[in-house]
């Protein structure tokens, strides 16, 4: 369990490392708002397709060799975003890295594989723990290699960086992890009639749908964040990387440390809702940030707010199903936040450029509230 940790670890902080510099590294090639947000497009797209690809090679073959194949498809996309002498080149870097970004799904798999019902919880409690690590490290180490001019950034220095940790979770996976596999027979992908079928359910696709829309909105942020503090605060891939690794850690502090007593005290739904005001807060006032400062409190409200939510909506809509469901409903709304993660940043990509940087923020946190209006009924209605 713990080298599996220690290999996801070291691979999200690789991961990671591209966030804050990428789009300043599309700029460099002439790329519009529309053109830098695609690149996130390009790279959730081929992780939506490759995901139920290699879950079925991983039923069929084993978790740890498809583990070993995503990780060398990895080191090879982070090598070509090093060298990439075109737009299309880092076009054709993000796909290929999507399309190998199923070693973390593997590796959830590889986890079921080795727990049981007692301890999986624990289990998946530590993952997201190695998550927030990668998610915290990796940007600043990135935004530190980029450096801090957005016109002028070290475009080769964070992929290969990236690409040699990327080199030493291989050979970690290598030498530590055993094989494992499900028994289980294999399905055909059935995620398209999965949501039809879930939607039929009552409240149950009135809450995926609150899922969908709040993970559209993150995305578009996450998506465009960079491009709109270089235009207000002339910040470059360091500064964003500070921001970025801010958000990781207030996110670590919620469901790491406050979510449970919270629960406890006020309950889900109560916390789901206030998740959602917190995030379109958040959204809005990044819109009308002038100050450094600003931007930091903007993101902490997103932080908190996405860490009371997720959590908490995951509960809901798990609590909704009989319980040998549960696995099944779950992986509905995986399948939904995937496609919110290639609509999200295309939609604000289309925005910013047209409409100017503060559009995609307002609104998301105007599509937030709205949504809180017509659906704050069916997240109470959920505990009860």
């Amino acid at each position: 369990m713990l080298p599996l940790l220690l290999v996801v670890v070291i691979d999200l902080i690789g991961f990671g490392i591209i966030i804050p510099f990428l789009p300043f590294y599309a700029e460099t090639y002439g790329a519009s708002p529309q053109k830098v947000t695609m690149l996130m497009v390009t790279f959730s797209f081929f992780q939506f397709m490759a995901a139920p690809i290699w879950g079925s090679l991983s039923d069929r073959f084993g978790r740890r060799i498809i583990i070993w194949i995503t990780l060398a498809g990895s080191i090879i996309a982070y090598i070509l975003l090093a060298y990439s002498h075109t737009l299309y080149g880092l076009f054709f870097a993000r796909a290929l890295a999507g399309f190998m970004a199923g070693n973390i799904s593997t590796a959830q798999a590889y986890i079921a594989d080795i727990t049981d019902k007692n301890n999986r919880a624990k289990a998946m409690g530590l993952f997201g723990a190695a998550f927030g690590i990668g998610f915290i490290l990796g940007p600043a180490i990135g935004g530190i290699l980029a450096g801090s001019d957005p016109k002028n950034p070290n475009v080769i220095l964070p992929p290969l960086v990236a690409a040699s940790l990327s080199f030493i979770a291989l050979t970690l996976s290598l030498l530590v992890l055993k094989d494992t596999r499900s028994y289980m027979k294999n399905k055909k992908n059935r995620r398209i009639l999965s949501l039809i079928e879930a939607i039929k359910i009552p409240n149950l696709g009135q809450l995926i749908l609150v899922s969908f829309a709040v993970t559209v909105v993150f995305a578009s942020m996450e998506s465009t964040f960079s491009l709109w503090s270089e235009r207000t605060f002339n910040w470059g891939a360091e500064q964003n990387g500070y921001v970025f690794a801010f958000s990781g850690i207030c996110g670590v502090l919620v469901q790491g440390f406050l979510i449970a007593p919270l629960v406890k005290r006020f309950g889900e739904s109560f916390l789901c809702i206030i998740g959602i005001i917190l995030v379109s807060a958040g959204m809005l006032s990044i819109a009308i940030s002038y100050l450094n400062y600003h931007a930091y409190l903007s993101m902490a409200l997103i932080a908190f707010g996405l860490g009371l939510f997720m959590p908490t909506i995951s509960t809901l809509i798990v609590n909704i199903v009989s319980e040998d469901r549960r696995g099944w409903v779950l992986g509905v709304n995986q399948s939904v936040s995937s496609l919110a993660r290639i609509i999200g940043p295309a939609m604000a990509g289309v925005l910013f450029e047209l409409y100017g940087k503060n559009s995609p923020y307002i609104f998301g946190g105007l599509i937030l509230l709205l949504f809180l209006i017509f659906f704050k009924n069916f997240i109470k209605k959920a505990s009860d």
